[in-house]
């Protein structure tokens, strides 16, 4: 650990530059965080970066990063200098809702003893989901979540609890929530064989519907503003869903591809691609997403074959079209340049 923070002073001293970001938004800041390195967190600190330095909202600040990837000695280091324990990202992620999701009680509790609203965005019904634990729901209701908060979906958390089949959080939340009168027998029995209802499965379906188009809108409206890990966030959980559905969204690859491109994760935008074709091989699109990322690799032929493919199946399509002139033109430059050596 001092060992990091001698090369970081080492390289400071010698003008590096300790505010840059990537083009996903990460400082240096941002990555000590993410690897847990607490005395570089400190010593960055000391040099004036702003504790909730964010270049890219869909990034956020370090504080979320730290909740992340669950590193609780950099987030202790970040909330001691008076972090936002509610600061969210574009995608409307908090610090504690990360931290859950990623099962760290010990970063749940730092984060409830800075302030962190226990209520905001039902984080005890994501402690409740498959991704929590009995001890975050414990710590939760201790520091005053609210059992009968439901979701901007309609769920509440002993609901979710049930559908993920946790029977220990469900007798620990049962008690506190209000009877639901959809339940016909209201007991931790009853409403374990409610979720495996039909009716129950119709209402879960329909919600999941509206969740999906309303993941899809904010994915979306995501890229148009140039936040393209917000967007991957948004078409990650849209494809999960869609895929529980049985819906088939293709679309959902080849937008989600497009981001990957975009932040320069160029083989995840070509696995997209391919499985947007594989499900659609009729779709000129596809072959379109696969032929971008060929680009980026710098590999012409395969590029400007799945160009063609495109244009046999759309041939007044502009952008392909071009793009298929560049790829050709591309691959000519590189075989004479071959030839030449």
């Amino acid at each position: 650990m001092g060992g990091q923070v001698a090369t970081a002073r080492y390289l400071i001293s010698h003008g590096a530059n300790h505010v840059v970001s990537d083009r996903n938004g990460m400082t240096p800041l941002h990555c000590a965080d993410k690897y847990g390195h607490g005395k570089l967190v400190k010593y960055l600190i000391s040099l004036g970066v702003p504790v909730g330095i964010t270049v890219n909202y869909a990034t956020g600040a370090p504080l979320i990063v730290a909740a992340q990837f669950g590193q609780a000695s950099a987030m202790e280091v970040l909330l001691e200098h008076h972090a936002d324990a509610n600061g969210a990202t574009s995608a409307d992620f908090t610090p504690l809702f990360l931290s859950i999701f990623g099962g760290s009680l010990e970063c749940t509790k730092l984060l409830i003893k800075a302030g962190a609203d226990v209520n905001l965005k039902c984080p005890l019904l994501m402690a409740a989901s498959h991704k929590g634990s009995i001890e975050i729901v414990k710590c939760l209701l201790e520091a005053g979540a609210d059992p009968n908060v439901r979701n901007e979906y309609g769920w509440l958390p002993v609901e979710r609890a049930a559908m993920d089949g946790k029977l220990d959080i469900v007798e620990m939340l049962f008690p506190l929530t209000t009877p639901v009168p959809e339940v016909p027998c209201w007991s931790v029995h009853g409403l374990l064989q409610y979720v495996n209802t039909d009716a129950f499965e119709d209402k879960n379906k329909e919600i999941l519907r509206k969740l999906l188009e309303d993941l899809k809108v904010k994915g979306a409206n995501s890229f148009k503003k140039a936040e393209y890990l917000a967007a991957i966030c948004f078409y990650n959980k849209a494809i999960e869903i869609d895929s529980g559905l049985g819906s088939g969204d293709a679309a959902l690859f080849p937008n989600r591809s497009l981001c990957w491109l975009r932040v320069g994760e160029v083989y995840c935008g070509l696995k997209d691609a391919i499985m947007a074709q594989t499900l659609r091989p009729e779709w000129p699109k596809a072959y379109y997403r696969i032929g971008a990322a060929m680009m980026l690799l710098e590999d012409y032929e395969p590029a400007s074959q799945a160009f063609m493919d495109g244009l046999r199946l759309d041939p007044t399509n502009i952008e392909i079209k071009n793009a298929h002139r560049e790829a050709v033109d591309c691959l000519r430059k590189s075989r004479s340049g071959e030839a030449s050596e």
